[in-house]
């Protein structure tokens, strides 16, 4: 218990080994430098204390899945998304690991957007990771994703959700 604080990834306003958990919700992929982001949430969180990261997962998607988000992307005129840490997504376990985290569980889910009107059509538009979109491009994609809506449309989100600790027993330095 104790308040909910919203802050900057790099610069969290928190003492160090005095935060009891951390959530990471759809951010890791894109926060950058990611190493100084994760030594940064290992300063505050004290041993024992948690991260929950939720990422985009990159595995997961049925074949009709997969069309959709075609069809979206086309929409977008996008052949990707350009993540600065793609790694974040499907290895997070190995990076939290090798960062001196213990993962707890790293499990894979995959849910459904209902894509059923235009304003849902345009709300994942606007939703997208994808920096260099410009205005007018984003206007198209919202049209043509609007006439691709209808009720009972529901678009396939692959996420992962990776629960790590930092360990109560912390490596001896040891001095040759």
């Amino acid at each position: 218990r104790g308040p909910l604080v919203r802050a900057a990834a790099d610069a969290l306003p928190a003492a160090s080994a005095s935060v009891a958990a951390v959530c990471a919700a759809m951010c890791l992929p894109v926060v950058t430098p990611l190493p100084q982001t994760l030594g940064e949430i290992r300063r505050v969180l004290r041993p024992g204390g948690v991260l929950a990261a939720l990422v985009p997962s990159q595995s997961g998607l049925s074949l009709s899945g997969m069309l959709g988000w075609v069809r979206v992307m086309a929409a977008l005129r996008a052949v990707r998304q350009p993540w600065p840490n793609p790694q974040a997504r499907d290895q997070l376990a190995s990076l939290l690991g090798a960062a001196g985290f213990r993962v707890r569980s790293d499990e894979r889910h995959v849910f459904t957007l209902a894509i059923d009107s235009a304003d849902a059509a345009a709300l994942l538009a606007d939703a997208l990771y994808l920096p260099g979109l410009t205005a007018h491009r984003a206007q198209a994609a919202k049209r043509s994703l609007a006439r691709w809506a209808t009720p009972g449309r529901r678009l396939e989100l692959p996420l992962r959700r990776v629960v790590a600790e930092l360990p109560t027993e912390q490596p001896s330095q040891e001095t040759p």
